[in-house]
């Protein structure tokens, strides 16, 4: 569902008007579903480091979807999860049978090696630097999914500039934008910034 369209305050045509209310459907759209591929991604990426609920959980919170499109990206992700677990799996290969463990006290003395201090201590390592691993990676991926998301607000915005700069000048069209899918803050900044470096290539003079 779009979000309602800020109006400039200028008055704009009937045609115009409706334009903007496609407009703001298809922007709000396309935001979706880069966050949902960009989600899918993260989650894909995870995978053996995290749950997948706590996977996706964090990325709609470092990404500060707010409520609404927070619920449309997880919601379409996980019926899209959901579906690729109702296709038929093919049939797995044939394996060896696995060789027995040894029975029960068969050799105490390998079963009392991980208690020793050295071997505690190398394992506490182990999951330490998997850790600062899991937690370089999240940084990554997030990076990207933000730059990635950056990207369609621009594309967005410059649609917004095509319809509305005759009515009320470019910057004001950005602002319009991004109010019409409630951007704010430094990202909304951001925004502004790359939209109007991008549109300068084409109505500055070379």
């Amino acid at each position: 569902m779009a979000r309602p369209t800020r109006i400039p305050s200028r008055r704009l045509p009937e045609s115009v008007r409706r334009r903007l209310e496609v407009s703001t459907a298809m922007a709000w759209e396309a935001l979706v579903e880069r966050h949902v591929v960009q989600a899918n991604e993260f989650v894909d990426l995870m995978n053996g480091r995290m749950e997948l609920e706590d996977a996706l959980a964090r990325y709609l919170a470092e990404l500060d979807l707010d409520e609404t499109m927070a619920t449309a990206v997880r919601t379409r992700v996980l019926v899209g999860l959901e579906h690729d677990d109702a296709a038929p799996a093919e049939p797995p290969p044939m394996r060896m049978p696995a060789p027995q463990a040894p029975a029960p006290g068969a050799d105490d003395t390998e079963g009392w090696r991980r208690f020793r201090p050295d071997v505690v201590v190398r394992g506490m390592r182990r999951r330490q630097r998997r850790s600062d691993e899991t937690d370089s990676m999240i940084e990554l991926a997030l990076a990207r999914a933000e730059e990635r998301i950056m990207q369609t607000h621009v594309d967005n915005a410059i649609g917004f500039t095509a319809l509305l700069s005759d009515y009320v000048g470019i910057g004001r069209s950005v602002e319009s934008y991004l109010g019409a899918v409630l951007v704010s803050g430094s990202r909304a900044h951001s925004v502004l910034q790359r939209t109007m470096a991008r549109l300068a290539d084409v109505h500055l003079p070379r």
